[in-house]
């Protein structure tokens, strides 16, 4: 079994992660927002996967992404010392589409109801 991260691995924003061997690797993010939160739930959240696996997680209570596997802190450390305050400025933009989103379609609900 080979191990991952490969050496020389960078992790591409595009969809796909690549090494310096031949192989590739699948990169997804998933978001979700509640348009009213309770029990402190936090009313946004985004997960990125590599190849199924959750590597960085980020909500709106802590508004940072953050770390939830080892080998992203050593790798992207070391290559991109930006990586984890461009991501959390692109996870806080995520969130505030998601919110003008959602009170969006609360306000077109809300107007259509009584009709």
């Amino acid at each position: 079994r080979s191990s991952f991260p490969p050496p020389k691995w960078r992790l591409s924003e595009s969809g796909v992660c690549r090494g310096s061997g031949a192989s590739s690797h699948s990169l997804k993010y998933f978001y979700s927002s509640i348009s009213d939160p309770s029990q402190g739930l936090p009313q946004f959240v985004g997960v990125g996967y590599v190849d199924g696996q959750v590597f960085v997680h980020y909500d709106s209570h802590s508004q940072r992404m953050q770390p939830r596997v080892s080998w992203i802190e050593k790798y992207v450390g070391k290559e991109d010392s930006q990586y984890w305050d461009r991501n959390t400025r692109n996870f806080r933009a995520d969130e505030e589409v998601f919110r003008v989103g959602l009170e969006t379609l609360r306000n077109r609900y809300n107007q259509s109801e009584g009709e």
